[in-house]
């Protein structure tokens, strides 16, 4: 019998979730923070990153607990929710202005959520894979970052 090893939600160390949203955010966000912005495409599509990962990581309900909590909030109707509102329901009843920002992640020809869910999944079975990966984006956002919980390992242990 074979083991499958892919995973459709890779597990991340729970320590990560538990960072200050500030750094999360840092961290989450250090890959586009390279992406050259070489046409007002890019630089549109970095806005709207932006935009969609404060939306997400700075919600009043709180940050994700963990990866397949902050890959379900790269959906409008969760989005909604956490802001307050209704997706479908008119007048926006959430925080005010939410309800346009979360429009402009889905307008265009390439919705920035859609784009967003592959390149965090792709990104969170990256770190699963290889922690020193993971753990150099953390000390990047924060060199002061610590690295356990009480139920986890120090990340990269024994790498």
């Amino acid at each position: 019998m074979t083991t499958n090893a892919f995973q459709m939600t890779p597990e991340l160390p729970g320590w990560l979730w538990t960072l200050p949203p500030a750094t999360l955010a840092a961290v989450l966000a250090a890959d586009g923070d390279q992406f050259e912005q070489s046409s007002i495409q890019d630089y549109y599509w970095v806005q709207l990153r932006e935009m969609a990962l404060h939306l997400i990581v700075g919600a009043p309900t709180g940050p994700a607990t963990g990866a397949a909590d902050f890959l379900s909030r790269l959906d409008p109707y969760v989005l909604a929710t956490l802001w307050g509102g209704s997706f479908s329901s008119a007048p926006w009843t959430g925080e005010p202005g939410v309800d346009h920002q979360i429009a402009a992640l889905l307008d265009g020809k390439q919705p920035v959520l859609l784009s967003l869910r592959a390149e965090f999944t792709n990104r969170f079975r990256r770190w699963a894979a290889f922690p020193a990966q993971l753990r150099a984006a953390v000390l990047a956002a924060d060199p002061a970052a610590s690295f356990t919980t009480a139920s986890d390992p120090v990340i990269g242990a024994g790498e």
